[in-house]
């Protein structure tokens, strides 16, 4: 019997207790072990990797995660860093190729700002959404869905997010909506899914972030309030996700 091949997790935030936490919850949700049928890549530790020409994902990976980001999916090339131009433009390549082969994805937050940017779609600030729990409900078509029909009709999941879709990509299938942010989940193609919201934070894992963010989300003063909403949410139902897509794509 041959083996199965393995996921892998494209991180585009800087090594640190973030990264790992989001690597390590993947890997529990989902039963895969890390460096095993979960390998990850940190691509801002890794400047010369090339994931198009490098990694051989279509013949080496059942599919591909692309974890969210300290840095924006849209930049302004006079002000960012050299680090974010360099990640922005194999991210880029990368989404690119994604798209055009239809490969099984699963972009989160940034992973999805950047899929949809490839495909021609806007972003907007007038949907942002701070540290919190919202609910997210799927839509006829996500019930209906392979991966995300096997979720709960209604789910509760943690946002943190600036940008977000201006509108449903063109030829794109809105999954699931919000009552802020109405772009929560959208498939593109028949294959690749992205997420406005974070199914790889646990509880334990928005107490690392609110920890670290400081006051980039909300301001100092308020961060006991922050963790009070957050730290007293239910946010189960929205790891299915994580294990749904794994599990339907395997191979």
């Amino acid at each position: 019997m041959r083996e199965r091949l393995p996921f892998l997790f494209i991180q585009c935030r800087p090594d640190g207790d973030i990264a790992r936490d989001e690597k390590e919850t993947i890997a529990q949700v989902t039963g895969l072990t890390v460096g095993e049928s979960l390998r990850t890549h940190l691509l801002l530790a890794e400047p010369n990797l090339d994931p198009v020409h490098n990694l051989d994902i279509k013949n080496n990976y059942s599919g591909l995660i692309i974890s969210g980001s300290p840095f924006g999916a849209e930049i302004q090339r006079d002000l960012a860093k050299p680090e974010h131009l360099h990640l922005h433009a194999r991210l880029s390549a990368l989404v690119r190729y994604l798209l055009d082969n239809d490969f099984p994805t699963l972009g989160l937050c940034y992973g999805l700002q950047m899929l949809a940017l490839a495909s021609g779609t806007a972003l907007t600030g007038l949907t942002a959404e701070d540290l919190q729990a919202v609910e997210v409900t799927l839509t006829s078509e996500g019930q209906a869905d392979p991966v995300t029909g096997q979720l709960d009709p209604i789910i509760r999941a943690y946002t943190g997010h600036a940008d977000s879709l201006a509108g449903v990509p063109s030829g794109a299938t809105l999954l699931a909506s919000g009552e802020h942010c109405k772009c929560q989940i959208v498939r593109f193609g028949k294959n690749i899914y992205g997420t406005q919201f974070h199914p790889e934070i646990t509880t334990a894992g928005m107490k690392i972030r609110i920890d670290q963010y400081g006051d980039t989300y909300y301001e100092a003063s308020e961060k006991q309030e922050v963790i009070s909403r957050c730290m007293t949410q239910d946010v189960t139902s929205s790891h299915q996700l994580l294990s749904a897509f794994t599990e339907h794509y395997q191979r």
